[in-house]
């Protein structure tokens, strides 16, 4: 949770737009429902911040399912069955995409001993 509240800080600083996406393939590790509180927990703390949250459930079309029945709203999913998932998410008014977006790999930085809140804000103003 404490990367989540760094962006979503970032974000309501900057006034920019962060998108939260999970670790690859953390539906199946964390599951959607430990990952729906962590975000909701992180945006109660900033709720100006515009901010949206992005699940990755990697090619497991189970874990799609169970985000979307928990009630993500936005997915990765590029397994076999991507059509028939993105059709049931287009029914929840979900969304599925194939591709991860570029992101600031906070737990990597945090190895690195970099400064993770400098860190969030360079990348939502484009200063890396």
């Amino acid at each position: 949770m404490a990367h989540a509240t760094l962006a979503l800080k970032a974000a309501s600083e900057t006034g920019r737009p962060v998108l939260l996406i999970s670790a690859p393939f953390a539906a199946g590790t964390t599951g959607p429902a430990w990952f729906q509180s962590v975000v909701s927990q992180a945006m109660d703390n900033f709720p100006e911040a515009n901010a949206t949250s992005m699940l990755d459930c990697g090619t497991m079309a189970g874990y799609a399912m169970a985000s979307l029945r928990q009630g993500i709203k936005y997915i990765r999913f590029y397994g076999e069955t991507f059509d028939k998932i993105a059709d049931i998410a287009k029914q929840l008014q979900a969304r599925v995409t194939r591709e991860r977006p570029d992101s600031l790999d906070l737990y990597a930085l945090e190895l690195q001993g970099e400064q993770l809140d400098t860190a969030c804000t360079n990348w939502l103003l484009d200063l890396d």
